[in-house]
This record gives C-alpha cells, sequence and structure tokens, in this order.
C-alpha cells in the first residue's frame, strides 16, 4: 500500500539490511525509539546519521530493550562488525534483562516496574528491591554505558550516547507523533540525528 510503514527484518533478527563488517558502518544500539516504532526507517535517527555520515546502518534496537540489552549485543558485534561509530539512544533506565540460562544468547526477559511475567512476584525479594530504589536503576544505566564506552575505545570507535528520557519524552508538540501515537515522531528523529551528527564532526 502506498505510504505503508514496513518493517524489514534482517537475518539476526533486527529491523537493518544485512549487516557488513567494515570502517565503512554504524552500530545503533536501543530499544523502540532506535526500532523507530511507527516510523518508516527513513525517517528514524540511525538512518538520518548513517545517510548524512555515508554509513552503513546496523540497527541493534528492538522494542522493550534495556540498557543490560545493549551492553549484550555491543560485547559481541562491536568486535565482530569493527564499525566506524557507536550511538546509543539509552532505554528507560527502569527496565533490567535477565537471561534465562546459561548463554549470552539464551532467552531473556526484561523487568519493569509493571512486569505481569511469571518470574517477578512480591515475594522475590531481589527485583523487589531493585525497583524499589530507584537508584539501582540510574546504576546500572550508567555501568551499561561506561561498559559499551570501555569496548569502543579498546577498538578505537567513537562513541556518541544520548537518553531516551531527555530527547524522546519531550512535549509531542516539539518533537511530533510516530503513527502508534506512543512513541516520538520524524522531528524527535531528526532533533536527535541533528545533535549526533554534530558531536562526532566536532571531534
Amino acid at each position: 500500500t502506498p505510504g505503508a510503514i514496513t518493517y524489514q527484518i534482517n537475518s539476526y533478527g533486527f529491523r537493518s539490511d544485512e549487516f557488513v563488517n567494515n570502517d565503512s558502518s554504524m552500530i545503533a544500539l536501543g530499544c523502540s525509539f532506535t526500532l523507530g516504532t511507527g516510523l518508516p526507517v527513513d525517517k528514524i535517527w540511525p538512518t538520518l546519521v548513517g545517510k548524512a555520515l555515508d554509513l552503513q546502518v546496523c540497527n541493534l534496537a528492538w522494542g522493550g530493550n534495556s540498557a543490560d540489552t545493549c551492553f549484550r549485543l555491543a560485547e559481541y558485534w562491536i568486535p565482530a562488525l569493527n564499525p566506524k561509530l557507536v550511538c546509543m539512544l539509552t532505554p528507560p533506565a527502569t527496565r533490567v534483562e535477565l537471561l534465562l540460562d546459561g548463554t549470552s544468547w539464551s532467552k531473556s526477559e526484561v523487568f519493569l516496574p509493571e512486569s505481569k511475567s511469571a518470574f517477578f512476584s512480591p515475594t522475590d525479594t531481589y527485583l523487589k528491591h531493585w525497583f524499589i530504589n530507584d537508584e539501582n536503576a540510574r546504576l546500572n544505566s550508567i555501568k551499561n554505558k561506561l561498559a559499551i564506552q570501555k569496548i569502543c575505545e579498546q577498538f578505537n570507535i567513537p562513541f556518541i550516547v544520548y537518553d531516551s528520557i531527555n530527547e524522546m519524552s519531550k512535549s509531542r508538540e516539539e518533537i511530533g507523533y510516530a503513527r502508534d501515537y506512543m512513541h516520538a515522531g520524524p522531528v524527535g528523529h531528526r532533533i536527535l540525528a541533528d545533535k549526533i551528527i554534530r558531536d562526532y564532526c566536532g571531534r
């Protein structure tokens, strides 16, 4: 249908072209804001940044991701793809990921404060205290950002990071709406892309 929003998923399960291992690519990390829920792929910030910098985009975002998920993906894909740039729009800090078996590519569960997961109950002391104390979420987000930054430093790759709570939770009159009326629209993505481009070019 003309004007329809499509989600083209590559062989690794991401809304992205097939990944290439070269220094003419960029990695984008994040959640549904970076995936571009409710928007055409050419309107989302990773595509806008990639086009402006002439870099192929490897978008590793998926809806509901946590900062833990971003680190887990970064640990594998940064060495594997050797990108020229890594950008991250942090998911909400209150999300925490738990792997459900012994491998880093296992099934995982991302917990939110309002989680209805079968793994989460009021008698779960660890998760109860994790969510009651907001400082846990703040520290967890910082730790993951610093860990990804360290990986990038090891490979001499610039790392640019912004927080979704600051960039995509502004007034909808300011950043517009996606089709689902829950996520930021094209204006918000353009504003963020311009910031990232300025940061990268100003290095």
